[in-house]
């Protein structure tokens, strides 16, 4: 079952650092349970998102970085002679507050203007 959490791994799982990320946001992976000395290569639906070397006791720490933005969950995996996964949410927000201002002062206007046309 996938983990997140600032606990370490248990052999045989891998934790992201974070349940979920904003774009931009750094993010940490930390597996064990994998063959010692090894490369370790972190994907992503089939994009490659990290990569460490583990340790002598097979443990490893890693950065995530998703070169793609798009919300929703997303699984990573880490292949390392073994096969562990962990899950983390791809939050984006959207700020519109400097629309909405602008539009609610065009607006106004428009309203006012009508108003002036219409009393003369």
């Amino acid at each position: 079952m996938p983990t997140t959490s600032s606990t370490p791994p248990k052999p045989g799982e891998l934790v992201l650092d974070r349940p979920s990320i904003k774009p931009g946001e750094t993010l940490s992976a930390s597996g064990k349970g994998c063959l010692p000395d090894r490369m370790v290569t972190l994907m992503s639906d089939g994009t490659e998102v990290g990569s460490a070397i583990t340790d002598g006791s097979g443990a490893f720490t890693a950065p995530v970085e998703f070169t793609r933005i798009e919300a929703g969950r997303h699984t990573v995996v880490a292949e390392c002679g073994v096969r562990l996964t962990g899950a983390v949410d791809q939050v984006i927000t959207r700020s519109s507050g400097g629309q909405t201002g602008t539009l609610v002062f065009l607006v106004f206007f428009v309203l006012a203007g009508i108003t002036v046309i219409r009393f003369r």
